[in-house]
């Protein structure tokens, strides 16, 4: 049995179609094909079911990718046991990602993987947690980073990290001059808030109505589906809105926008990584996942 034809099989399985694979490793499509029959003969048994545009594992080959998985990762360790350089991690993470978590935390996250996997690149989609749950969903994302828990039973959920939402108005605005407000001093204000789908505002619309305020109390005046705007449009006096305490950092600081606490509200959630646990993730999938891991255990100790 060839590790070529090993390495081969197992990318082909992670990504899902001869093709992809081929890009991957560098190789022809036939290539590719041919290294799978070869150790489908070997094995006597067919380890794909051969769709027109992509393929997909049978059982056996499932049992049979687990396997071929931990023997290319025990070539790893054996490589970094003998003090040899194990094969780069190189190729494309898909990450869909909500607007919040897009401004601060994958930054911050991307940052640090780069320093282990710089040969890896990033194709990362921003939109509200409703569509980036489903892009994980539909497999045109690998991984997500959102706001909220997804409703999709065959997710998996993971919190790694937590956001607070606060109101922010402009300098200017009578409520700068207050250290705190009362929840119904928001009715009649002109609120802008994100769009339908948005994760933050199903958060502030849940922690108003614990403090006695519906939706319908309020007065909507735009909604947005970009927090810059948002900003801007805060700045300038259009309206008052809430906004993630981590992205608006240096606008507090420089005394741009000014953060207003409500009495007995506080609009904190966690946010999550999200996967689907039916696909196979890739190699540079699995660096990320374990990256994200041990940061998790670090933050712990």
């Amino acid at each position: 049995m060839e590790m070529r034809h090993l390495q081969t099989f197992v990318i082909a399985a992670e990504s899902q179609g001869f093709t992809r694979a081929a890009e991957i490793l560098g190789l022809t499509q036939a290539a590719v094909s041919q290294h799978v029959a070869a150790l489908e003969k070997e094995l006597h048994t067919a380890l794909f079911d051969r769709g027109p545009r992509s393929v997909a594992l049978t059982a056996t080959g499932r049992r049979v990718y687990e396997h071929a998985r931990q023997i290319l990762d025990l070539v790893d360790c054996i490589q970094r046991e003998a003090g040899q350089e194990p094969s780069a991690v190189s190729g494309t993470i898909k990450i869909a990602c909500s607007t919040v978590p897009s401004e601060w935390l994958l930054p911050e996250l991307l940052v640090r993987f780069r320093e282990l996997y710089p040969e890896v690149q990033e194709s990362v989609s921003v939109s509200d947690s409703t569509e980036a749950i489903g892009a994980v969903e539909s497999g045109d994302a690998e991984v997500g980073i959102v706001g909220e828990l997804p409703r999709a039973a065959n997710l998996c959920a993971k919190a790694i990290a937590q956001d607070e939402l606060k109101l922010v108005v402009a300098p200017d605005h009578e409520f700068a001059r207050k250290k705190s407000i009362k929840p119904h001093d928001l009715c009649g204000q002109p609120l802008i808030v994100r769009k339908l789908g948005s994760g933050s505002r199903r958060c502030i619309e849940q922690a108003l109505s614990n403090a006695g305020l519906a939706t319908t109390d309020l007065r909507i005046s735009m909604e947005v589906n970009s927090n810059d705007a948002i900003r801007a449009a805060v700045e300038r006096g259009v309206g008052v809105s809430f906004l993630s305490t981590r992205a608006i950092e240096r606008e507090i600081l420089d005394q741009r926008l000014h953060a207003i606490e409500i009495e007995g509200v506080r609009a904190v959630r966690d946010l999550y990584l999200i996967t689907d646990p039916q696909r196979l993730p890739t190699r540079v999938v699995r660096a990320f996942l374990d990256f994200l891991e041990s940061i998790s255990l670090a933050q712990t100790d």
